[in-house]
C-alpha cells in the first residue's frame, strides 16, 4: 500500500480552494473602482482614460468572477486551460490598477486623489495575499504588476515625500511577498495532510467493506453445513436415545445446543452485515405501532409470562422501517429476557422531549448492569452476564448501535445492578416527529 502523494494529485483540490477563495475578489475592483469615480475628480478631469481603464476593469473582473463561479463545469473538462484563464485574467487586473494608480500619480502628484488611490491599492495587495497564495508564482506574479507602476511613479516625482513612500511601498512588497511565501507553505502542508487522512479513509472504508463481505460470505455458506449438523445430531439423539448411556446423551445435547447457538450467531452477523449495506430509504414510521407489534411477538414466543407492558401512543419518527424495526426488536428482545427473572416484570417504550429534541427510550427493571460497562455492551461479542443466565450472542446491541449511527443518530443507556436500563436513542434533528 503506498501513500507516497505527488502535487499532481493535490492540483485539483488547491485549484478548487483558489476558486472558492476568489469568489468574490473581482467584485473588489468594481467596488474600489466606484469609489474612485463617485469620491475623487478623476473622472471629470479624465474622462476619456478612465472610461478606458474602467471598462478594460470591469470586463476583466467580471470574466475572472465567471470562471471561477463555473469552476466545476470547466475545471473538470479543462483543468490546465482553467488554471492558465484564471492566472491570466489575475495578471490583467493587477497590471491594468497598477497602471490606474500610476496615472493617478501621474496627474495628483501626492494630492488626496493619489493618496487615496494608493491606499486601495495598498489594500488590494493584501487582500490578494489572502486569496492568492495558494499558487506563490501567482501571487508575486500579481504583486509586481500591481505594486510596480506605483513604485516607478512615486520614485519619479523626486520628492522627499516621494522617495519615502517609494521605500514603503518597496518594503510592503517585500513584506508581503515573505508573508505569502510562508502562508503558501503552510497551505500545502495541510493539503497535503488533509488528502493523505482522506485517502486512509477512503482505503480504510473500503477494506471494511470487503472484510463485511468476505464474513458474510462465510457466514452465509456456514449456514447449510451446520444446519446438517444441528439436524441429524437432533434426530440420532431422538431415535437412538435409548441405546446411548447418559454421558453420550450429554454429549449428543451439547452438540446440538452448540449448533444452535452457532445458528444464532450466524444469523445475528448476517444481520449485522446486512445493516451496512441496506440502503436508507427515510419515511415515516409509526414506532407505537412497531413497539406494539414486537411485543405482541415476543408475548407469543411465550405466552405464560405476564409482563407489564407500556407503549406511549402516537410516537412517529422519519427513518428507514428496516434499521428501525431491528433497533426495537433487539431492544424489546433485551427487555423482554433480561426482566425474566423480576417478580413484576415491566417494560416500557417512549419519548421524551429534551431541548427540541425527540428522544425515544426502551426501559425495563430486569437485572441491570453497572453504568461504567456502559460503553461495552455496544461492543460486538461482548456480554455482561454469563450464558448460562441468560442466552444471546452479544451481537444485538452492536446491531442497534450501527443501525442508528446509519442514520446519523446516536444511542446510549443508563443502568444499575437491579434496577433495569434504559435504553435511549435519537435520530437527526427536523426527523423525530410527534403527533
Amino acid at each position: 500500500m503506498s501513500w507516497q502523494i505527488t502535487k499532481t494529485d493535490l492540483l485539483p483540490r488547491a485549484d478548487k480552494d483558489l476558486a472558492y477563495r476568489s469568489r468574490w475578489s473581482g467584485l473588489l475592483y468594481l467596488v474600489v473602482l466606484a469609489i474612485v469615480i463617485v469620491s475623487t475628480p478623476y473622472f471629470r478631469d479624465h474622462q476619456l482614460e478612465i472610461t478606458i481603464l474602467g471598462i478594460c476593469i470591469v470586463l476583466a473582473a467580471l470574466l475572472r468572477t465567471v470562471i471561477v463561479m463555473r469552476f466545476d463545469k470547466w475545471h473538470a473538462k479543462h483543468s490546465a486551460h482553467w488554471r492558465a484563464m484564471f492566472n491570466a485574467l489575475t495578471f490583467i487586473l493587477a497590471l491594468l490598477w497598477g497602471v490606474l494608480c500610476m496615472s493617478a500619480v501621474t496627474h495628483y502628484n501626492l494630492e488626496w486623489t493619489a493618496m487615496l488611490v494608493l491606499l486601495i491599492t495598498a489594500g488590494i495587495a493584501a487582500v490578494a495575499v489572502t486569496t492568492l497564495s495558494i499558487y506563490f508564482n501567482l501571487i508575486a506574479g500579481f504583486l509586481f504588476l500591481l505594486l510596480c507602476p506605483s513604485i516607478v511613479a512615486t520614485a519619479y516625482l523626486h520628492t522627499t515625500q516621494s522617495y519615502a513612500i517609494t521605500v514603503m511601498f518597496m518594503v510592503y512588497g517585500v513584506f508581503l511577498i515573505v508573508v505569502a511565501r510562508r502562508l503558501k507553505a503552510e497551505y500545502w502542508s495541510a493539503l497535503e495532510n488533509t488528502f493523505l487522512l482522506d485517502r486512509r479513509a477512503k482505503q480504510l472504508e473500503d477494506s471494511n467493506k470487503e472484510l463485511e463481505s468476505y464474513s458474510y460470505s462465510i457466514a452465509h455458506d456456514l449456514r447449510a453445513p451446520l444446519r446438517s449438523i444441528t439436524a441429524f445430531s437432533q434426530i440420532l439423539l431422538e431415535e437412538a436415545g435409548g441405546r446411548l448411556n447418559a454421558t453420550e446423551k450429554d454429549y449428543l445435547n451439547r452438540v446440538v445446543n452448540a449448533g444452535k447457538f452457532m445458528a444464532d450467531l450466524i444469523d445475528d452477523i448476517l444481520e449485522l452485515s446486512r445493516i451496512s449495506r441496506i440502503d436508507i430509504q427515510q419515511r415515516d414510521i409509526d414506532i407505537t405501532a412497531m413497539a406494539r407489534e414486537c411485543l405482541q411477538n415476543l408475548q407469543a414466543s411465550n405466552p405464560k409470562r405476564k409482563v407489564e407492558l407500556q407503549v406511549q401512543p402516537d410516537m412517529h419518527v422519519t427513518g428507514d422501517p428496516r434499521l428501525l424495526r431491528i433497533v426495537l426488536q433487539n431492544l424489546l428482545s433485551n427487555a423482554w429476557k433480561f426482566t425474566s427473572e423480576s417478580e413484576q416484570p415491566k417494560i416500557q417504550v417512549g419519548a421524551a422531549n429534551d431541548s427540541g429534541q425527540l428522544v425515544f427510550f426502551v426501559k425495563d427493571n430486569g437485572v441491570g448492569f453497572d453504568v461504567k460497562y456502559s460503553d461495552k455492551v455496544f461492543g460486538i461479542f461482548q456480554r455482561l452476564h454469563k450464558t448460562e443466565e441468560f442466552e444471546g450472542t452479544g451481537i444485538g446491541l452492536a446491531s442497534v448501535q450501527r443501525a442508528i449511527h446509519r442514520h446519523g443518530g446516536k444511542v446510549w443507556v443508563n443502568a444499575k445492578p437491579k434496577k433495569g436500563a434504559t435504553f435511549y436513542f435519537i435520530l437527526p434533528e427536523g426527523s423525530p416527529t410527534a403527533h
